[in-house]
Formats: C-alpha cells, structure tokens, sequence
C-alpha cells in the first residue's frame, strides 16, 4: 500500500509568526492535531501539534495570543513522500517517535499529511491475495515505538 492511498489531502497550514490562540483554533477548526509550518514559498519549514501548544502553555506564563509558533516549533521535520510504501512510513514513525507525517514534494511542498490513526484503520490481520499490508502487527510495532516512555524534561 502506498502513502498516497492512504494520506489526508485536505490539510490546513500555518506561518511562523501566527500565534498559538490561531493554531489552536485552527486546529479545532478541522479536527486535526497538527498544523504544518509554511514559508512563503509555501515550502514545509516545521510542524506544530495540539501537544506542543499545550505544553507551551503550561510551562510559560503568557497568553496563547501572545506565543508564536515560531517559539514553539521544533526544527526538524520528519516526512514521507506519496511513492513511499505505507511500510517505510512506519519505519520513519517508530525511530522519530511521531504519529503523523507531512507528505511533501522533492521540493518541498506540502502533498498531505499521513496520520497513523489513518494507516490502522487501512490494516489487516493477515495477508490475503489482494492485501500484503500494513497488518496490525506493523502498527502496533510503530505505536510501541511512538509509545516508548521519554526522558522528562527539567523545567525551570
């Protein structure tokens, strides 16, 4: 199964500089828990999630109005390509610990977004002559991954 048969090609964006109040209605807005992060040149420059304002929100004493995304955000973007085997993008789910993927061009651009809870409800138990996966068994190996216990965080 590739990723484009399973993706989200419906997805909504945000900028650096829109506050963390916007994301979050946003978010709410499409009923998804990840914005991705575009430049100008509408090129994917990072991601946001619904766990990331949150956390931002309980360790700093300011209004979600007053965040922006860009004090928020991490830098690195970990993402698939719609060719890509739905297999490979579970392998890059499991080593970077995430549950969702932006899908984007050689360029780039933002394709959609591939959401684990999307590719489980693609999955089998078993391989048939028509089917050859995601099976259970690779979806639960990704979220025990994704699961792993982290180390916290000191706050000061």
């Amino acid at each position: 199964m590739k990723v484009r048969e399973v993706m989200n090609h419906d997805v909504v964006v945000c900028g650096m500089e829109t506050d963390l109040s916007k994301a979050g209605e946003m978010m709410a807005a499409a009923g998804c828990g990840i914005l991705p992060i575009v430049d100008a040149q509408g090129k994917v420059i990072g991601v946001i999630t619904d766990r990331d304002i949150c956390l931002a929100l309980a360790t700093a004493d300011r209004k979600a109005s007053a965040m922006k995304v860009r004090e928020v955000s991490g830098g690195k973007v970990f993402s698939c390509h719609q060719g890509n085997d739905v297999r490979d993008a579970l392998r890059i789910m499991a080593d970077y610990r995430v549950r969702r993927l932006p899908v984007m061009t050689d360029e780039g651009r933002l394709e959609g977004i591939l959401c684990l809870d999307d590719i489980a409800l693609k999955a089998q138990a078993f391989e048939t002559e028509a089917f050859s996966g995601p099976f259970f068994s690779d979806i639960a190996t990704t979220l025990r991954a994704v699961c792993e216990p982290r180390q916290p965080v000191a706050v000061s």
